[in-house]
């Protein structure tokens, strides 16, 4: 039964909940994942997410100018391969036509800059 009086003086004002926080979230924290699609002409919500969808080709590029125009500063982008094409040396991670290459490249284009951002 302890405490049986929660003393509220940290919360009293705003200024001193302002001082006591701990956790401050801005839109410069944030990563938005995106979904690549291995096919093109792929615009499919994703059920398991609400808000986000499989994208590929311009659809990938308008989402991308979206998230930039909104001040999101990354996004994490995860390559859903055609159907069949997965093997055990997992080639498609560094091969340069696998669906997330493509997208890097296709961003970079688009927004004028070939360095990391």
């Amino acid at each position: 039964m302890f405490p049986v009086h929660r003393p509220r003086r940290l919360r009293r004002t705003e200024n001193i909940r302002r001082l006591v926080r701990e956790t401050q979230l801005s839109v410069d924290d944030l990563i938005c994942p995106m979904f690549v699609a291995g096919k093109e002409q792929v615009n499919r919500p994703l059920a398991a997410l609400p808000g986000i969808s499989m994208l590929s080709g311009d659809h990938l590029l308008e989402e991308a100018r979206i998230i930039s125009d909104l001040g999101i500063p990354a996004v994490l982008l995860f390559g859903i391969p055609e159907r069949g094409a997965k093997d055990e040396n997992a080639s498609l991670a560094y091969s340069p036509e696998a669906p997330v290459q493509r997208a890097v490249r296709q961003i970079k284009e688009r927004s004028g800059t070939d360095r990391d951002q």
